[in-house]
């Protein structure tokens, strides 16, 4: 994954199933190849269902966020274009009533 991000150049990256319950500066720093990334974690429960926004800070300007169980919400400026944006990354549970739910 480290690979496709810094050969493809990414500006924003949404990452389900991190199985983590804590994710540190230092392993976004890697993942991303650099110290210009910005990060949301949202650790879901007992680490299943965690999801991961990061983003390319030289081209993404991050102003907020909003999370709840199963998604995160940023909001911020695509730098490049300057179009203010809402990015979403969603993580959807297996049942039904989950699915529902969210």
């Amino acid at each position: 994954m480290c690979h496709v991000i810094a050969s493809e150049g990414a500006d924003f990256v949404c990452i389900q199933e991190t199985k983590t319950k804590a994710v540190t500066e230092a392993k976004c720093f890697s993942v991303w190849r650099n110290n210009r990334v910005g990060w949301v974690h949202n650790e879901g429960e007992n680490g299943y269902g965690s999801l991961l926004s990061m983003w390319n800070e030289e081209s993404f300007s991050y102003s907020s966020h909003m999370m709840g169980k199963g998604f995160i919400a940023i909001f911020g400026v695509h730098i490049k274009s300057n179009i203010s944006c809402v990015m979403v990354n969603v993580y959807a549970a297996c049942t039904l009533n989950d699915k529902k739910i969210l």
